[in-house]
């Protein structure tokens, strides 16, 4: 069974409780059979209405299975009562306690609803009244044929009475079981007295019909006109309860009638009156039952609308979004709590008000006020069922943003024009915010990247447009990181603030200027002149005068800042190369004016970019060249007076696959600059050794020394030693045979760790050899303090020996310092065998350049060892 519909068969808990349901039960069976019994058909033993049956089948659906035992007691009393003999009273008691409890089962079984809301419940209770009794009537004139009691000829006819009393007994009394006490009925004192006049009048126009009108068929039809309007009325004031009680006493006079030899429903024909009497009751109750469920139908309907209504007031209540409805009038007939707290006004104040005069801004009226007019006449909804963005005005004439959405609703056939509004204030604040975050610097609330490359797709569609020039000046701020790290960066921020403002006083009103990051900023000028050279003028003016502003000092509250910057600045009037490559022009005249000395300006020029793009090149390459295998190694040798080679200095060369050879001062000062020299460096070592390793078995290049260039970068590096000592105990060469070149001035710059570094590397047997003397400002004074084996002397006095006499007289200093420090001379760049000689002559012992061998591959210079 249905939860809320199902009658519960759980039995009481206690044995009082069993005892009262089981007299109750007991009793209401017994006192109902004993009337049955007093009104007896006259032309049969059987009673043609027996309410006993629909009490037991209500019993055992409201109270469980302890009603059996009090239906058995009662129908046995019931039977022995009206003379019938012992063990037939007995037999006639079972099946009139088993027909019940059948028709109980089905019911229960079917998910029959007690309450009786629908039509089918109609439908299955007459069903299974007629199933069930077919066991008590059956059984019970079984009973009497079985006692005597009754001859064949006459069981059909009392089989027949008795099924059919019972039935109707189950379908009279059952509502009334299974309802009664299950909800209140909301009656009137007066509606009692008015049941109990209808019941006397129809009493009375029963014995008047019986007495004025003859025919029998004229009777039922004039008692069913006088019965069905106090049926209705009983059925609708009552409920089913009600009803079921007026049918059960309007039913029960009709048989007494009938029993007794009068009214419109007895008759001598037997299957005439009971038929007629049978076709009453049934009608009675079929019809009550019929408007109980019409009823019921009614009140849920009745019941859900305003479960709907309340439901939808509470949605409407509890809405954070304003919604407010609206007449043909214009006039607000709706206005929820959120409508309130939104726009200031409580609901009794707006209601009959015309909305265009409280919540639309006064400017935005008319419009408001036409497009509801427009709507009213021709039903066009061009803005309904969609999201709009309008501006609300509060209680207090303050405006603010509203998301609308509008539909169109009619209630009672009114048309309704309803608006769903929300507060869109915090969310524009934030999406401005956000806007102001991705398109403004934070700190100076100038427009950032993103911005600018609009305003630049701007300023070339205005430059195409007129055909003027632009110009773009990159500002970086000179010193400024150091005094940002130096003063903290709070004070670095008041430098920015204060510079922007500088700049922006610098320029016209149209113009952008851009923070781009750190202390660099962008200027873009529009508007310029149409011929380029007076362009350049005119930008040139604008530059000096931000150079002008930028220069003067920033005064704070402890301290005085003078600053500088240094401007890059290129022009463009077309969007062929796009934003990005013109920022990097000016970038690159920025990078000029530092170059220069700061505080300057400089405009872009094609030549200087190539030469960055081509060190960009370089420089991106050198990070694979390695890995690819693009450097190798050339030999140039170290001759002695007889031109004997005995050493020789290691070359690095590079091949590109794309750029091809490129030369040592190209590559060597991008390397020290990202320091990737220090890399490159240790692999020319580890080559260099393993070249020795190579030539260690070989009777004359085992005794070749080789020279490899160190940079200062890589010597002070502090793995330096520990990556030379393991690559010397990888290769296992003699170390006497390495020597390590450092240039005069990379020693200059660290003289102490150099020193420490250079007696490190004499304790494990390298010689170190100071390359290019001569060209530094303090050879003299810290070459006592260097424990260096050999000094070359360096080209650019060689060069000129011969016609010179101030290099000549140098290169004799340096030989008789050497000599004198106990170092090994050796002359670079010697070209001419004229050199040769003089040098010789001045007591020069070593000598290397072109004269004698270029730098040249593995394999050649092993063939010119073999030919001295």
């Amino acid at each position: 069974m249905r939860g809320t519909n199902s009658i519960s068969t759980h039995p009481p808990t206690t044995h009082k409780s069993l005892a009262i349901t089981f007299i109750f039960v007991a009793l209401a069976y017994y006192v109902a059979a004993r009337l049955g019994l007093m009104v007896p058909y006259k032309e049969s033993v059987a009673t043609l209405m027996w309410l006993p049956t629909g009490i037991a089948v209500g019993a055992i659906m409201r109270w469980g299975n302890i009603s059996l035992p009090a239906i058995y007691a009662a129908a046995f009393l019931a039977e022995l009562s009206a003379g019938l003999p012992f063990f037939t009273s007995a037999a006639i008691a079972c099946t009139n306690t088993l027909a019940p409890f059948l028709a109980a089962y089905l019911l229960k079984k079917s998910n029959f609803n007690h309450s009786l809301i629908k039509q089918k419940d109609i439908a299955l209770l007459i069903l299974i009244a007629l199933l069930g009794m077919l066991v008590s009537a059956t059984g019970g004139v079984l009973s009497l044929y079985l006692s005597g009691l009754t001859t064949p000829q006459n069981m059909v006819r009392i089989w027949f009475i008795w099924w059919v009393g019972d039935s109707i007994g189950v379908l009279l009394a059952l509502p009334l079981v299974l309802n009664a006490g299950k909800a209140r009925m909301h009656v009137e004192v007066r509606q009692y007295y008015q049941l109990f006049a209808w019941l006397m009048l129809f009493v009375i126009g029963e014995i008047v019909i019986s007495s004025l009108v003859p025919s029998v068929d004229k009777q039922f039809m004039l008692s069913i006109f006088l019965i069905l309007p106090l049926l209705i009325w009983a059925s609708m004031n009552f409920g089913i309860v009600g009803g079921s009680l007026v049918v059960i006493s309007l039913s029960s006079i009709a048989v007494w009638f009938t029993a007794q030899g009068y009214g419109a429903f007895y008759s001598t024909d037997m299957s005439e009156g009971v038929f007629s009497l049978w076709t009453f009751m049934v009608t009675l109750v079929v019809t009550m039952l019929l408007i109980s469920v019409l009823q019921s139908e009614r009140n849920l309907a009745e019941k859900a609308l305003r479960e709907n209504d309340k439901k939808l007031r509470a949605v409407v209540d509890g809405a954070l979004d304003a919604i407010i409805s609206i007449n043909d009038a214009g006039e607000v007939v709706e206005f929820n709590p959120a409508a309130e707290r939104i726009f200031g006004y409580k609901k009794e104040q707006v209601l009959g008000k015309i909305l265009s005069e409280m919540i639309i801004p006064a400017r935005l009226r008319k419009f408001h006020e036409d497009g509801h007019r427009q709507y009213v006449v021709t039903d066009e909804k061009h803005m309904f069922n969609q999201r709009i963005e309008i501006i609300g005005m509060r209680a207090d004439g303050s405006e603010f943003p509203v998301e609308l959405t509008l539909v169109s609703l009619k209630e009672e056939g009114l048309p309704l024009v309803t608006g769903f509004m929300r507060d869109i204030s915090v969310q524009k604040k934030a999406q401005q915010e956000i806007e102001n975050f991705a398109y403004y610097d934070a700190l100076t609330s100038l427009p950032n990247r993103r911005l600018l490359v609009d305003r630049f797709q701007h300023a070339v569609l205005i430059s195409q447009r007129t055909k003027t020039y632009c110009a773009l000046i990159f500002i970086d701020l000179d010193h400024f990181k150091v005094f940002n790290e130096t003063k903290g960066h709070d004070v670095g921020d008041q430098v920015l603030i204060e510079a922007t403002n500088r700049i922006q006083q610098a320029i016209r009103a149209g113009d952008t200027v851009a923070r781009l990051s750190g202390d660099e900023f962008i200027v873009i000028i529009e508007n310029l002149d149409t011929q380029q050279n007076l362009a350049y003028q005119q930008a040139s003016e604008v530059t000096q005068k931000l150079l002008a502003e930028l220069n003067k000092s920033y005064s704070f509250d402890l301290f005085e800042f003078n600053a500088s910057a240094s401007l890059g600045v290129t022009l463009f009037n077309d969007d062929q190369l796009g934003f990005e490559v013109h920022l990097r022009h000016a970038d690159t005249a920025m990078q000029q004016s530092k170059a220069a000395g700061r505080n300057t300006y400089r405009f872009y020029d094609q030549i200087t970019q190539e030469r960055i793009e081509k060190i960009f090149a370089i420089e991106t390459a050198l990070s694979v060249a390695i890995k690819n295998q693009e450097f190798h190694l050339h030999y140039q040798g170290i001759v002695n007076a007889n031109k004997a080679i005995i050493a020789a200095e290691v070359l690095l060369r590079w091949t590109h696959p794309v750029m091809g050879n490129i030369g040592p001062a190209e590559f060597i000062p991008i390397a020290e600059k990202n320091n990737q020299i220090i890399k490159i460096g240790h692999w020319v070592l580890q080559q260099a050794c393993q070249q020795l390793k190579a030539w260690e078995n070989h009777p004359n290049l085992s005794k070749i020394k080789l020279s490899v260039n160190i940079s200062a970068k890589q010597f002070l590096y502090i793995n330096f030693i520990q990556e030379l000592r393991e690559i010397l105990v990888a290769t296992g060469i003699n170390p006497d045979l390495l020597k390590l070149e450092l240039t005069e001035t990379a020693v200059i710059d660290s003289i102490d760790d150099v020193v420490n570094k250079i007696n490190v590397l004499k304790q494990m047997g390298i010689r170190i050899s100071l390359d290019d003397f001569g060209i530094g400002h303090s050879s003299l004074v810290y070459l006592k303090k260097l424990p260096v084996t050999q000094i070359k002397i360096d080209q650019s006095f060689v060069q000129d020996v011969l016609t010179d006499s101030n290099d000549a007289a140098i290169i004799q200093m340096i030989l008789a310092v050497g000599k004198t420090i106990h170092c090994d001379i050796v002359a670079e760049g010697v070209e001419q065998l004229a050199q040769f000689e003089q040098l010789k002559s001045f007591g020069c012992d070593y000598f290397q350049g072109y004269y004698f061998s270029k730098p040249v591959a593995v394999a050649s210079f092993e063939q010119l060892v073999a030919r001295t």
